[in-house]
């Protein structure tokens, strides 16, 4: 996949650097609403230095320069060793786990930067009246069909996080409840007080990282394996870590072994059955067999059942006392940087 730097076309000291795909993700893409009002005449677009904010997005090989500054990043996705050469300053990291990886006192463990959405212009500042439930798949989960059916059988509103930031951070702020597969659509909601619940329909969620967050609030986490419209995605990609219609939760140890594991320790060569299975997925034969077989019993309808079920397990939303500390925390931290880069 095409991936790139986007910087902020503003004067100043660092340029602004998160995910960038062909396909738009409203999480990475918070990152040219939040930090620009911010950072006003510290942004720029040098080569050589970098201010690395919202996103999974520490040891992204992509970013490279000769001083990375990160700013409530998180860890999880890519090597720390993709990083090397560079010099990197770690203002403040998304939680505990990515703290601890590293190597970093526990006061660099503030929140993910979208705490300051609410004091971003362009977005809502508090809680809007609504009285819909939304449902928010990860964007990648909606390269698959059904889910419109899906909405349709619950009476809920398909939110798509390839949308505008502003559209979807609005659709959440004004929701009744949120139902989210993509972790910032838990962060979001978590924020504006709107009650969640967290579900995963693959393995390609990876509740590691949703822990880092919650833990940076003070509050555990579990979430719901929810079979997907199709088999598709499963075949994929995956079963999550439980049973359908089971909720699953990860511990502190496990949870930063898992992160170590992807972010540190060799990679295990894979074993025959893995080179197999990969192979199976790259069959079109196989997979289309697989998916229209019904042999792993996936339908829009089980999909609404689920969801449906999933409403009577909402999370209430972090105490606000605990979000304006965090954002008061960040914007010191903030001023701390600024301060230190002019």
């Amino acid at each position: 996949m095409d991936t790139s730097l986007s910087p902020a076309r503003l004067r100043g000291l660092v340029r602004l650097a998160y995910y960038v795909t062909d396909v738009p993700n409203f999480g990475d893409d918070l990152n040219a609403i939040v930090w620009p009002s911010r950072l006003d005449g510290i942004l720029d677009e040098r080569p050589d230095e970098a201010f690395v904010g919202i996103g999974t997005i520490i040891g992204r090989p992509e970013v490279r320069a000769n001083r990375l500054h990160v700013f409530s990043s998180g860890a999880g996705n890519d090597r720390l060793s993709n990083w090397d050469g560079c010099k990197v300053v770690y203002w403040c990291v998304r939680g505990p786990l990515t703290a601890r990886l590293l190597g970093l006192d526990p006061d660099a463990a503030l929140a993910d930067g979208a705490v300051l959405a609410p004091l971003s212009p362009a977005l809502p500042r508090e809680r809007l009246v609504g009285d819909r439930i939304v449902i928010i798949p990860h964007w990648e989960t909606l390269d698959y069909p059904g889910w419109d059916e899906v909405a349709r059988l619950t009476g809920f509103d398909l939110v798509d996080p390839r949308e505008n930031p502003v559209s979807v951070i609005t659709r959440i702020a004004s929701a009744k409840a949120v139902l989210t597969e993509s972790m910032h659509g838990a962060i979001l909601a978590d924020i504006y007080g709107v009650p969640w619940a967290g579900f995963a329909t693959t393995a390609n969620i990876l509740p590691a990282k949703w822990l880092d967050w919650a833990l940076s609030c003070g509050r555990a986490l579990d979430l719901m394996a929810v079979p997907p419209p199709s088999a598709a995605p499963v075949f994929d990609r995956g079963r999550p870590p439980a049973a359908f219609g089971q909720r699953f939760a990860v511990d502190l140890e496990h949870a930063l072994a898992f992160l170590r594991a992807r972010t540190i320790d060799q990679p295990r060569a894979p074993t025959l059955w893995q080179r197999g299975k990969s192979v199976a997925k790259k069959s079109a034969l196989a997979r289309a067999y697989i998916t229209s077989s019904g042999i792993l019993s996936m339908s829009s309808e089980r999909t609404a059942d689920a969801l449906a079920q999933l409403t009577s397990r909402l999370e209430t939303p972090t105490d606000p006392a605990v979000i304006l500390r965090q954002q008061e925390r960040m914007l010191e931290r903030l001023d701390t940087f600024r301060r230190a880069v002019r």
